[in-house]
């Protein structure tokens, strides 16, 4: 009996990872354009929750997901209120399908689903993967029902699960449990294997799932201990969110369970009334939480104090064993980190005429200071892509990843153009007495505004890879490489002038108008990647 439970759990679980799994190489590239389009409203974010927690088959799994989402600003904090919610009402819809029982015929299942997994490709072999996710999961629970037949004629268990009749037991039981197996829909399925076998009466299954509402947050929680203080704030409204309606429902479980009989029939099922049971709660969380979630918000603020400001340590925000659990999601926390590389190459190249306009060395060791963060940004993205290939092969990888790459490679090459080249110009300044003339000050710094302006853009089109800004950067290169020979030209003519101030900094006003220059064409790089992307057809072998 223990091997029979023991191994149908296993099953049970292993299905719910293989659908999970199913789900979000389907969606979780869809992930950005569909934060986008639902996230407007607050309806919206609640749809967004279901569709979450239908990718992960686990209102904990995807808490943790938008903790992650919080910490890498992609969306915000109130944003993600409505969400939560939505993840409740997620859970029910796998809830309704594991209820019926069709565990008999999940070998039939498990056929179709692997033959579509193996032999075909792109979405069918994605939808025979969530095929074969429902019918092992369906399977495993046939094996725990089959396990539980012998606990009916065993009193001592009888007596143990009529302690569940008690509200305030089973909610605690439901909730040690839930945080235990960490997944409130797996949870479930094994209250409606306990309904099936006749172990367990509808009744007593209800504070159970007051219990596994609260329960389902101890993930989240653990999660955001490293998180930021959005991400723990989310963690603790969501435990509000639960803990609230757990306590709202818990005075009024009869008439939920009178509620119940009357929507689903009174000879109906005990799966069925618990699966509805579990969906009527859900809604009404959410109906009655929808317009106050400004409120719970609030009160997480006033409940997580916000910690003092420091300097953060060199290490990634965003991309965190998590996201390297879930690699179909992780392009827009891949896309923060690198956008928060390219924040510290823009300040970099922005500094890098403090030395020659300001006479500022203390600004020389601020770019050395940025050097060793832009180093670290590089060495540790590659590091997690390395990672990343091992759970899911490069050959998988969409194309966007590959911009991402190069798109780090061009950001390290101007940290080192300005942390090399530029500051052994400007140590060399600043023990000389050399000045430009204004005429050339004027210039230098009219180029390096425009190249400031390049790298904006730049910045700008790593997030969305539309070919009519790439198209703009590429004239906007042009317009500045002739705006750069006219600035020769005018700084040769002054150069030939008698009695110029230009002939001593000469040297040094060319070499930075050069490499100002190769800055900009690095920049302009990240436009020429959407051309090169779509020009590019791989021969065949």
């Amino acid at each position: 009996m223990v091997i029979t439970l023991l191994g149908g759990l296993g099953i049970f679980l292993l299905g719910m990872e293989i659908l999970s799994s199913g789900t979000k190489k389907m969606a979780g590239s869809q992930l950005r354009v569909i934060l986008d389009k639902f996230l407007k409203s607050k309806t919206g974010g609640l749809g967004f929750g279901i569709l979450l927690t239908l990718l992960f088959q686990s209102s904990s799994a995807a808490s943790v997901v938008l903790v992650g989402f919080v910490d890498a600003s992609l969306i915000t904090f109130a944003q993600t209120l409505p969400v939560l919610l939505g993840t409740g009402i997620g859970t029910t819809i796998t809830t309704q399908l594991i209820s019926f029982n069709i565990g008999n015929y999940a070998l039939v299942f498990i056929g179709i689903g692997y033959f579509l997994k193996a032999f075909t490709k792109n979405r069918w072999s994605d939808a025979g993967q969530i095929i074969l996710g429902f019918a092992i999961l369906f399977y495993g629970m046939k094996l725990m029902s089959d396990g539980m037949a012998p606990l009916r004629d065993m009193p001592g268990f009888i007596d143990w699960m009529l302690h569940l009749e008690k509200p305030l037991a089973g909610l605690l039981v439901g909730m040690v449990f839930t945080a235990m197996i960490q997944s409130s829909a797996a949870f479930i399925g094994i209250l409606i294997t306990l309904c099936n076998s006749g172990l367990l009466t509808f009744e007593a299954s209800l504070p159970l799932i007051l219990g596994t509402n609260i329960g389902t947050t101890v993930t989240a929680l653990l999660a955001s201990i490293n998180a930021s203080y959005p991400g723990r704030r989310l963690a603790v409204a969501n435990a509000l969110f639960r803990f609230f309606g757990a306590i709202l429902f818990i005075g009024f479980v009869g008439y939920w369970g009178q509620v119940t009989y009357f929507l689903t029939g009174e000879s109906a099922a005990n799966a069925r009334l618990l699966a509805n049971a579990h969906t009527i709660f859900n809604l009404m969380m959410a109906f009655i939480f929808l317009p106050f979630t400004g409120l719970i918000g609030s009160l997480a603020t006033v409940l997580v104090r916000k910690p003092a400001a420091r300097q953060p340590a060199h290490t990634l925000q965003y991309l965190n064993r998590e996201v390297l659990s879930s690699p179909d999601l992780s392009l827009p926390f891949l896309q923060r980190e690198v956008q928060d590389m390219g924040e510290v190459v823009y300040s970099m190249v922005k500094a890098s005429m403090l030395p020659f306009f300001n006479r500022d060395p203390k600004a020389l060791d601020q770019i050395r200071k940025w050097e060793e963060k832009a180093d670290f940004y590089r060495e540790a993205i590659h590091a997690f892509m390395v990672k990343m290939n091992q759970t899911k092969p490069i050959e998988e990888w969409s194309e966007d990843y590959y911009r991402m790459m190069h798109v780090v490679n061009e950001l390290e090459q101007m940290a080192d153009i300005i942390s090399v080249n530029v500051s052994r110009q400007a140590e060399k300044w600043l023990q000389s007495n050399a000045t430009f003339s204004p005429e050339g000050k004027t210039e230098l710094e009219k180029y390096h505004q425009r190249c400031l302006k390049q790298l904006e853009r730049a910045l700008i089109l790593m997030h969305n890879w539309d070919p009519s800004r790439a198209l703009q950067m590429k004239k906007k290169y042009r317009k500045y490489a002739l705006m750069a020979f006219e600035m020769e030209r005018k700084h040769y003519k002054r150069l030939l002038t008698p009695n110029t101030t230009s002939l001593e900094s000469s040297k040094v006003h060319m070499e930075l108008l050069n490499l100002l220059r190769i800055i900009n064409s690095r920049a302009t790089n990240f436009g020429r990647l959407v051309f090169m992307a779509e020009e590019y057809h791989p021969m065949p072998e």
